[in-house]
């Protein structure tokens, strides 16, 4: 079976397009976001047996866009059902890389596809859809021949749900015997709870320390003793700011545990980490073997910052200062905020992963989150964002680099 599928997301004129006439309509008007559109000209096309593979694996982004996962997974998975390997091929592939990720919504891997394009980047991805069976048979992992690699690339991200897939990537990427970027053990140790104990007495830094807590603690807390408020808290398996709130005092407490499902919380020590002006300021950096990278910065006059809700196309003060944070790092970290970084690249100890952190008043940084699934990409540089196409080119390049060195000793002893 042919296992070359093509994503709505970020797709650009040089790609390769599909053959079938609704499939580029719909790549047309995802890159439109007329994502309504798309979704009905994709369930047209998969109810031809020729196109139906492409369109579900087009319409697992496109439900996800209309807010719909549980639609969204249905497709992967029958997507799945008869190949787990889905292709993005090369015109001229300097490198051919293996992705093993898991099953899920956008958040469950990297997406290495937005990461790496397809000018020199041959990409097969390998959905473990049965992680029990790998590890009882990791040589039983594909169906068929596997496609041709060199270099195997764990996506997954790290998720409580996901011990399991990780442990299994790690035994099947052993099995293979090709080079590994990022292996599941360490991706595994970036919990929340993880990181602050990797990070623990991090010189130059504030690492809070997340605990996972029971409902029944919490409810029994809300009326007994407690950390101290202000806290923050979230669900375990909550990702992108979901039901993330800031407590102050029991009363918040009882109020959030009453309207939040779940029964396992991260609860973390609230840290005010407000610039001098009153704005607050959070970076992302990637870390590409070891070395920190910038990617952007959200300005927001409140505490719960993502890059969506800082609007920073409509402050052009805000993208100014962003461009140069991006164009030297140096800007927003004095030297003791780059010292704790470089620390941090040494402890996580993964070829590829992702910070999110504040700086400060007195020079130290404050690590929200180390995750691996941070998404990469230039589909928003253009316009007012036109500035941050190097910052992702530099990313690219850099891991594309770190690639080839793994790659390249293994193919001196072939």
């Amino acid at each position: 079976m042919n296992t070359v599928v093509y994503s709505t997301l970020g797709f650009r004129a040089t790609d390769a397009k599909p053959s079938s006439a609704l499939l580029r309509q719909a790549l047309d008007l995802a890159g439109r976001a007329d994502w309504v559109s798309a979704y009905h000209a994709l369930q047209q096309a998969a109810e031809n047996p020729a196109d139906s593979r492409c369109a579900r694996f087009m319409l697992w982004e496109v439900c996800q866009a209309l807010g719909h996962p549980d639609v969204a997974l249905a497709n992967l998975q029958a997507v799945l059902q008869d190949n787990p390997v889905t292709s993005r091929y090369s015109a001229a592939p300097r490198r051919r890389v293996l992705v093993l990720a898991v099953p899920g919504d956008f958040q469950a891997n990297l997406p290495v596809g937005a990461l790496l394009d397809a000018t020199g980047t041959e990409l097969h991805t390998l959905w473990l859809c049965d992680p029990e069976a790998i590890l009882k048979n990791p040589r039983g992992a594909f169906k068929g021949c596997p496609p041709p690699f060199n270099c195997v690339f764990i996506a997954i991200a790290e998720d409580a749900r996901h011990q399991r897939a990780l442990l299994a990537a790690d035994r099947l990427a052993e099995t293979l015997g090709m080079p590994i970027i990022n292996r599941g053990e360490r991706i595994a140790a970036v919990s929340r709870a993880g990181a602050a104990r990797l990070l623990q007495n991090l010189p130059d830094a504030v690492v809070p320390l997340h605990t996972l807590i029971e409902r029944d603690s919490l409810t029994s807390a809300a009326a007994g003793p407690m950390p101290e408020f202000p806290l923050i808290i979230r669900p375990s398996c909550s990702h992108a700011g979901k039901d993330l709130a800031r407590l102050d005092d029991r009363a918040a407490l009882r109020t959030y545990l009453d309207t939040v499902a779940g029964n396992l919380f991260y609860v973390a020590p609230f840290v005010d980490y407000r610039s001098a002006d009153g704005f607050w300021r959070k970076y992302r950096l990637v870390f590409v073997g070891g070395r920190p990278w910038p990617y952007h910065l959200a300005i927001h006059s409140d505490w719960a910052i993502w890059y969506y809700n800082a609007r920073m196309d409509l402050e052009v003060w805000k993208r100014v200062e962003e461009a140069r944070f991006l164009q030297d790092i140096r800007q927003a970290f004095p030297g003791r905020a780059l010292a704790a970084l470089r620390t941090i690249g040494e402890r996580v100890g993964l070829d590829y992963f992702g910070v999110d952190c504040g700086v400060l008043p007195d020079g130290r940084i404050v690590v929200f989150e180390i995750e691996t699934g941070m998404i990469v990409h230039d589909w928003d540089a253009i316009g007012a964002f036109t500035y941050k196409r190097d910052s992702v080119e530099s990313i690219r390049r850099a891991t594309e680099a770190m690639i080839d060195l793994s790659v390249a000793p293994a193919t001196v002893a072939a």
